[in-house]
């Protein structure tokens, strides 16, 4: 879902208060029902009362105490004054309507089928009829007083005494059950408005302080992301999820900084590189005029040297730095002068040691080549295993982070399950006060059940004089029946909540076990994968160390074959040029006259068994990626 944090938080909110009012509908329509099942009851309570009342006097009647007409008249004295509620009374029909007991004694004996409500209902008939069928309910509507104009709505239960073919009923107007019942609804949307300002009083913020922080995050990144390096990353000090975001931006922010300095110290660097070249190049100039005058005399006196003319000396003056050659030169014209002369003499056993020379280079090349392929094979193979265990010990450090985390967290669970056992462990106990107190409140209604049957056949054996109270007994056992049925449903209740605390402290129980069990493993784990990383990390290094021997192995190696291979060109070179030496020595002039030079037998050619390919050097890759150094002709003072 693309929408911002504050809205999904709105729409919770939202949500919370949906539920909240969903809740509270249900709990005003228990309401509803649980106050017309009060009216209800207490309806029946009445009638039950004087069915009870009744079947006392019929009990007599059957003992032979009273006859039917005597305790016919008495029932009716008794019920006469009962009153309930207020001033609600009972009232008795016969079963063709005839009023047989009434308060009003101007109703006494009247015919009750026909009477009607305002809506036209026969309602004492329904009444007969529905005590006639086991007992029921009638509503019907009618003024409160007499001459008034305000019509009420009035519930009546009638229940049939068979013995005498009586119907019993009483009714009230339950118009104040809707008063009531509003009175409730109007407190409960109180309660509900004052329980919602608080949930946006407390929700507002707490959004607005996980919305705002991240808004500040985001425009701080886009002004890092825009090159501004002076921005502050709002939230570092804090401990949460966003604190942990601004440390990661905060890092971002100082490696870009640090990129930044690197990057103007390297253009410090090339600025300072350009000034030493001019600075260079200035003083080449001046040097570069000096060497022309030098080359001018130099050029003249090897012109005559390479006539053959070797008396030739360099007579004029010259720079200083140059002074130094110039006198070396005269020096070395001179000593090849005297040199020339034993150069002849020597030319034919140097004919005759190339000739040797040219076989075993030839023979040192080959065996230099296939050494250096060799090499170069190992160290390629070196460089694509310290690669793998490198990959290796990176793989084993991460596995580690991944281990170490799994751990805490299988941790912290464990500490989760802990709190859990101990609140069921209080739940559990809860419920045990509260079946004890379940217990004392069944056995008070039994004991009160007993008290009010008693007091009901006191009131019985009291005559006239134990009505009202026989009456009050039949309500207080009414009371006390209902009371020992709510605890036992209670009691019901609680013992199935004690068993599914149980059973919800064993499955903790075990979840806790088999946590601790996980970080027990994941510890090992843990300890298994370091030992792992550290050891490859040590092969690593091992590897890299040999694989940079066996890199310099090879280059030496392979500079040694292109000079094997140099030398015996130039061997074999040497010893073609060697015939032609001969014949220049005649060419040469000296000061004690000309030189001459006999020429000596031919030179042996050289054996071509094992002659190698002239080849370049090859630039080999070292380990760690750069490039082998490339050796240059002129590298035999190296070697």
């Amino acid at each position: 879902m693309n929408f911002s944090i504050s809205r999904k938080l709105s729409a919770l909110i939202a949500v919370a208060a949906f539920a909240s009012i969903a809740a509270m509908t249900l709990q005003l329509y228990s309401l509803h029902q649980t106050i017309w099942n009060d009216r209800k009851n207490l309806i029946i309570s009445q009638v039950d009362s004087a069915i009870s009342m009744l079947g006392g006097f019929q009990a007599r009647v059957e003992s032979g105490e009273l006859t039917l007409q005597e305790a016919q008249d008495r029932a009716r004295e008794a019920a006469l004054p009962i009153r309930f509620g207020q001033n609600d009374y009972l009232f008795m029909m016969s079963a063709d309507g005839t009023r047989v007991m009434h308060p009003d004694p101007k109703l006494q004996g009247t015919d009750s089928f026909k009477s009607k409500d305002v809506k036209g209902v026969f309602y004492n008939r329904e009444m007969v009829e529905n005590a006639h069928k086991g007992g029921g309910f009638t509503t019907y509507y009618r003024a409160r007083l007499k001459g008034s104009d305000e019509i009420s709505p009035k519930l009546s239960y009638a229940q049939l005494f068979a013995p005498w073919d009586w119907t019993v009923a009483t009714g009230l107007y339950v118009d104040d059950l809707n008063t009531q019942f509003m009175g409730e609804v109007y407190k409960a949307l109180l309660w509900f408005a004052l329980l919602f300002a608080l949930l946006i009083a407390c929700a507002i913020p707490l959004a607005r302080s996980i919305s705002r922080p991240i808004a500040q995050m985001t425009a701080a990144m886009r002004s890092l992301a825009a090159g501004d390096k002076t921005v502050i990353i709002p939230g570092a000090g804090r401990r949460d999820e966003i604190g942990e975001m601004a440390g990661a931006v905060e890092a971002f922010k100082q490696a870009a900084i640090e990129r930044d300095e690197l990057a103007e110290e390297a253009e410090a660097a090339r600025i300072s590189q350009e000034e030493a070249k001019k600075r260079q190049a200035a003083l080449d100039n001046a040097k570069a005029e000096d060497l022309r005058a030098f080359v001018g005399v130099v050029e003249v006196g090897f012109e005559r040297l390479s006539a053959g003319d070797l008396t030739v000396r360099m007579q004029d003056k010259v720079a200083e730095e140059f002074e130094p050659i110039r006198a070396k030169f005269n020096a070395s014209v001179a000593s090849l002068e005297e040199a020339i002369g034993h150069v002849v003499t020597s030319i034919a056993s140097i004919r005759t040691g190339l000739g040797e020379i040219n076989t075993a280079s030839n023979d040192l090349a080959h065996r230099t080549e296939q050494q250096a392929a060799s090499l170069e094979e190992t160290v390629a193979a070196l460089g694509e295993v310290t690669q793998a265990v490198n990959e290796t010990a990176e793989g084993a450090g991460k596995a580690q982070q991944v281990a170490s985390g799994a751990r805490e967290k299988a941790q912290k669970g464990g500490e989760v399950v802990g709190k859990a056992v101990a609140a069921m462990g209080q739940i559990e106990q809860s419920s045990e006060k509260i079946n004890s107190i379940i217990s004392v409140i069944d056995e008070i209604a039994f004991q009160t059940n007993l008290l009010a049957l008693n007091a009901g056949v006191e009131a019985a054996r009291a005559g006239e004089a134990g009505k009202g109270f026989a009456v009050v007994a039949q309500e207080v056992r009414g009371l006390a029946q209902r009371s020992a049925e709510a605890a036992k449903e209670i009691k019901t209740l609680i013992a199935t909540s004690r068993e599914q605390v149980g059973t919800g402290v064993e499955l903790v129980t075990a979840s806790g076990k088999s946590l601790e069990e996980i970080v027990t493993e994941v510890s090992a784990m843990a300890e298994v994968i370091s030992t792992i990383a550290s050891s490859a990390r040590e092969q690593a290094t091992s590897l890299r160390e040999v694989s940079g021997a066996a890199d310099q192995m090879d280059k030496v190696t392979q500079q040694n074959a292109a000079m094997v291979e140099e030398a015996t060109a130039a061997s074999q070179t040497l010893a073609n040029e060697t015939d032609e030496l001969a014949h220049a020595m005649a060419k040469f002039s000296t000061s004690a006259g000309d030189a001459g030079a006999r020429r000596g037998s031919p030179a042996p050619q050289p054996s071509h068994r094992h002659g190698a390919p002239s080849r370049g050097v090859r630039q080999l890759r070292t380990i760690d990626g750069g490039a082998a150094p490339k050796p240059v002709a002129d590298s035999w003072d190296e070697f």
